[in-house]
């Protein structure tokens, strides 16, 4: 191909004209002006057919991934806010859990301590109760053993006298007796 230009070159036979070279560069005015118009057109075109429709899409693909992004964001704040009072009412359920967990011990407590005196007294009276009892026993066993003692006083006397003892010598032993009874329980 070098070569080809290089024999075009040599057979113009008059030297380099400004009108030449510049056919040889532009070429043809009109077929470059049509080409700068083609282009321009091309280029508008372009503009009109690729570039807006993408620069729309890249803007709403922007806008979205904002829109997106705060989206997100907000949706972040609003979830640690709800998980901080997630935090602040655990917490308040762990101490109410706490305090009811003590007042339960304290009422437990309470009620032990209850529950301990109530049966003291229901022992003391008891007791009480067991004493009155042997007191009573006691002071029935000393009248039916004064009883038998009187009786057996009063069939001993009736042997000894050999007549029936009428009730007013019985009360009359039956005193002496007594005080002599009587008289031998404060020696002891």
């Amino acid at each position: 191909m070098f070569m080809l230009y290089l024999n075009i070159f040599a057979a113009s036979s008059s030297p380099f004209s400004p009108e030449d070279f510049l056919n040889k560069i532009f070429g043809n005015f009109w077929s470059l002006l049509i080409n700068l118009l083609a282009l321009i057109v091309l280029f508008l075109v372009l503009y009109f057919v690729a570039y807006k429709p993408i620069r729309k899409y890249v803007e709403k693909r922007r806008d979205y991934i904002n829109h997106n992004i705060h989206d997100a964001e907000t949706a972040k704040r609003f979830y640690e806010s709800k998980a901080n009072e997630g935090d602040k009412i655990i917490a308040a359920a762990r101490e109410e859990a706490q305090a009811i967990v003590s007042k339960a011990q304290s009422d437990a407590e309470k009620q032990a301590s209850q529950i301990v005196s109530a049966a003291n007294r229901e022992a003391k009276e008891r007791q009480q109760r067991a004493d009155e009892a042997i007191r009573q026993q006691e002071v029935k066993a000393q009248k039916a053993m004064q009883d038998a003692i009187v009786q057996v006083a009063l069939d001993a006397s009736k042997e000894l006298l050999g007549r029936e003892v009428n009730s007013k010598d019985n009360e009359q032993m039956v005193a002496a007796f007594a005080a002599q009874v009587q008289e031998g329980k404060k020696t002891e």
